[in-house]
């Protein structure tokens, strides 16, 4: 299938956004989200930081890739609008997808402003981590069905919806919970780095641990079981596909779920580097995307019992 320019840019926005997505697990990872101190949109009270510090530099270029990302947005918005039809999905999907961008601005200017950052280990920071989380989450479930429309994907039947359908929704709301865990074990990471494996997982279990050290278990945990879940789930979607695409796309969400556990575990064993926590987070990105494409394509398929009777 040959893409329109307008489904490649779709797609771009996509895989753009993606990168800024892991550049700010590196802001991070490196302690950079003070940067530009409790300023915002300004950089410490300039449009352009001057003799920036390292970390002024690092929290300066997400910012800027993340605007950059708003502008291709609004430009998805109305590239879509003038090339679609009233009430066409591609557009829900592209105002949508500008709808979350905008609020996953202010919820990054929430942080900064109310210093959410660096080295901060409120509570109120990893209620502000995981409402980011999950409106990164929509964002790219937007973005992706802007992308999948664009390119001819059928609209959504939203009613009824097919058990398999039901079942990918439960993965998804696993998979939102997962990365939910995984953020706040990042944030753990981060401010209380353990110098080996051992001496990590005896600080998860002492009773004086700070909270966010304490709740590093539960991680692992939950990314055993919804790993369970969506690996059974999506075999036997392959096995029994209501389409071809749905078969190609669970067939590759079984490959991308067992290379998310594998770089999970890498990254346990290594101790968190940055690195490791950057593709780490990729790839649950990816399996999200694929979860959420999989999803579209079972409630663009009728089931048996609906499709045409003939007459």
């Amino acid at each position: 299938m040959t893409l329109s320019k307008l489904a490649k840019f779709a797609w771009f926005n996509v895989i753009y956004n993606i990168g800024v997505i892991v550049w700010g697990a590196y802001v991070r990872a490196t302690g950079s989200g003070a940067g530009c101190g409790a300023h915002w949109p300004t950089c410490r009270g300039d449009v352009i930081p001057r003799a920036p510090q390292l970390e002024t530099i690092i929290e300066f270029s997400h910012r800027a890739t993340s605007g950059l990302a708003l502008v291709l947005v609004i430009w998805l918005v109305v590239w879509v609008y003038r090339a679609f039809p009233k009430k066409h999905a591609a557009r829900l999907g592209a105002t949508l997808s500008l709808t979350f961008m905008l609020t996953e601005a202010l919820l990054g200017a929430s942080l900064v402003l109310f210093e959410w950052v660096a080295y901060n280990e409120s509570v109120a920071r990893v209620y502000a981590v995981s409402a980011h989380l999950v409106n990164t989450f929509l964002l790219l479930a937007s973005l992706t069905l802007a992308a999948w429309w664009v390119s001819g994907g059928k609209a959504i039947r939203l009613k009824p919806m097919r058990p398999e359908s039901w079942a990918v929704l439960g993965g998804i709301f696993a998979v939102v919970l997962l990365g939910i865990s995984g953020a706040i074990t990042a944030l753990g990471d981060t401010l209380f780095p353990a110098g080996s494996l051992a001496e990590g997982i005896a600080q998860d279990f002492e009773a004086t641990a700070h909270f966010l050290v304490r709740l590093r278990v539960y991680h692992p945990l939950i990314a055993i079981g919804t790993a369970v879940y969506v690996l059974i789930l999506a075999r036997y979607i392959s096995e029994n596909p209501p389409s071809a695409n749905t078969k190609k796309l669970a067939q590759l969400l079984l490959g991308v779920f067992v290379t998310q556990l594998v770089v999970g575990g890498i990254n346990l064993i290594l101790l968190v580097p940055v690195w490791t926590q950057m593709i780490h987070l990729a790839v649950a990105d990816t399996v999200w995307i694929v979860m959420v494409l999989l999803l579209a394509t079972l409630q663009a398929t009728p089931a048996p019992e609906l499709e045409p009777q003939p007459v």
